[in-house]
């Protein structure tokens, strides 16, 4: 069975497949296949429909019609055919390939340093990890986590509220997207992710802000996106 590179991620997979089974990019090799089945599938039932026709049609009109019907096929198929060409030399780069081999080796090599980093809480790692191949740690299944819990850890370790402190704050309550993107949230642990928002609530009680007030100041402020101007917040920054 041959592999292939996605050519989004780098993950390795069966060519036969129509996307990459891990970020979800189109493979047109296996698309290609796909549509070439189809396509045969196609034909025949156009083929077919000169027996299903009824006799008190001409067959002359029934024929150009399939004439007509199988040109535009043939063009769409070329059009594919070409496309997939195109494609298969794009693959076939020793550059790309290249590249997509080492983030492979990459990941194998530092996934387990991710994972015990993120266990215990050793963000400077995981920031360091970052630094050396961010797409690999972006795609990583504790991302989303990590990033929640360590903005989570710069509010409550805070000596003092400052005007960014309380942006960050107002966005870690009532619109983590700021931090990361609604996709990338969908994948997070929502518990843990409740857990460190309600210390977070309760350090902001202990720096002099309720809930409700939180609430009455994002609203007041946010614009249409859910995003806070540090302008607009000076005002409510507590001594």
């Amino acid at each position: 069975m041959k592999q292939v590179n996605c050519r989004n991620c780098g993950a390795v997979f069966d060519e036969n497949l129509e996307k990459c089974p891990y970020c979800g990019t189109m493979n047109r090799r296996g698309a290609y296949g796909s549509f070439r089945t189809a396509f045969a599938g196609m034909i025949d039932q156009m083929l077919g429909l000169r027996d299903e026709v009824n006799q008190s049609v001409s067959q002359t009109v029934v024929f150009s019609v399939l004439r007509a019907v199988l040109l535009c096929a043939a063009v769409i198929a070329i059009a594919f055919v070409a496309s997939g060409y195109a494609d298969v030399n794009i693959y076939s780069d020793p550059k790309r390939d290249e590249e997509a081999y080492q983030t492979i080796i990459w990941e194998d090599e530092n996934l387990d340093r991710l994972e015990e980093a993120y266990r215990t809480d050793d963000f400077s790692t995981i920031r360091a990890l970052w630094a050396e191949n961010g797409n690999v740690v972006r795609r990583w299944p504790h991302y989303a986590d990590y990033v929640l819990k360590e903005n989570a850890q710069k509010i409550l370790e805070a000596p003092y509220f400052t005007v960014l402190q309380l942006q960050n704050a107002l966005y870690y309550v009532y619109f983590p997207e700021y931090y990361v993107s609604g996709n990338a949230l969908k994948h997070a642990d929502m518990a843990q992710y409740e857990s460190l928002r309600e210390k977070v609530l309760k350090r902001m009680e202990e720096m002099g802000y309720s809930e409700q007030e939180l609430k009455e100041i994002y609203e007041a402020n946010a614009d249409s996106y859910g995003y806070l101007d540090v302008s607009d917040l000076e005002q409510y920054v507590k001594e």
